[in-house]
């Protein structure tokens, strides 16, 4: 507990004295600008697990980012983070660290028009709504989908351009590849040489929008996969409904006929700007990791400003045995 506490003052005390020179400019959330060059900030998550056979408080995520202008039109990221960083087991009374810092962002964007962005780098891979929201503070509940955890890779090391396919601005898209290792292979979900993809969003309106994606990736154990994925959204600032679903096929050359897919339904209320209420059913099917299991969850998350969040849900499984109690606090410096 002692050398936790140590890694942790650290941690605070790195992010809070890159802001200590000049509090007047700083805000929470947007980072400590030093110039159009560098801005750094930083996010920490917690979450408290109860479940049939664990009690747990883990601090979870924390991250350290810095980005900036290089040039005009060109600008970077980049986001070092420890995963796991320090778990108590209740039940066992037992803790474990892991202070290892992985590079989950690395990237530069030149910016040719609105209708041309070329991001180079380790990127996170621009598939649907929960997937390019990486950061818990961001995220309507603690816990990820199936679907955005174990059908496709969260990160590519590649290149992708993007943009909007025309001066209405209501229809944007991606196009994307890989043909390296990942920038870091211990910290991907599915660890691969080889992705290629597309994927295209519209909106109809203010309140209204839809997409998809299409693409084929290699692991590095030689199973190829191709998926198609579908998503739809609906948001009026008081109640937002969301959906996404992939059909997966592929693995090793005796298993391609086999189909893996899995989704999403998630509606929001949001009572005030800082209540809101939640609920999801998931449905999923992989037979290589977890052979089917469908979820209802209701969730409540406290805002009492933007870049701070106070989650809490309750997760019904068809797998009974995998209920739980789940609940997080979470800040963006």
């Amino acid at each position: 507990m002692a050398s936790l506490i140590k890694r942790i003052i650290i941690f605070l005390t790195i992010s809070f004295e890159l802001i200590a020179s000049d509090l007047s400019s700083y805000e929470l959330g947007h980072g400590y600008k030093f110039n159009s060059l560098l801005t750094i900030g930083s996010y920490l998550s917690t979450e408290y697990e109860v479940a049939k056979d664990e009690r747990s408080f883990t601090l979870d995520d924390i991250a350290l980012l810095a980005y900036g202008e290089v040039m005009p039109n060109l600008t970077y990221l980049a986001e070092l983070e420890a995963v796991k960083f320090y778990k108590y087991d209740f039940k066992n009374g037992i803790d474990e660290t892991n202070d290892a810092f992985h590079i989950e962002r690395l990237y530069f964007n030149y910016r040719f028009s609105d209708n041309l962005v070329a991001r180079i780098g380790k990127q996170i891979t621009p598939i649907g709504y929960w997937n390019l929201e990486p950061i818990n503070v961001l995220r309507d509940t603690s816990s990820n989908p199936y679907y955005s955890k174990y059908l496709f890779p969260k990160f590519l090391t590649g290149v992708d351009f993007s943009g909007y396919t025309s001066d209405s601005y209501q229809t944007t898209y991606h196009l994307f590849a890989q043909k390296n290792e990942d920038l870091d292979e211990t910290y991907i979900n599915i660890p691969n040489e080889h992705f290629f993809g597309a994927s295209l969003e519209h909106e109809l309106n203010d309140e209204i929008s839809f997409g998809g994606s299409i693409g084929q990736f290699k692991t590095n154990s030689q199973e190829t996969f191709e998926y198609i994925q579908l998503n739809a959204k609906y948001d009026d600032t008081t109640f937002a409904l969301s959906s996404e679903f992939m059909l997966r096929n592929g693995g090793l050359d005796s298993q391609k006929d086999e189909n893996t897919y899995g989704g999403y339904l998630q509606a929001l209320y949001h009572y005030t700007p800082q209540h809101t209420f939640v609920s999801r059913y998931e449905h999923f099917y992989d037979k290589s990791v977890i052979n089917k299991d469908q979820l209802f969850l209701l969730g409540y998350s406290y805002r009492p400003i933007f870049p701070v969040s106070f989650k809490m849900e309750y997760q019904w499984h068809e797998l009974k045995d995998q209920n739980k109690f789940l609940s997080s606090f979470s800040v963006l410096f």
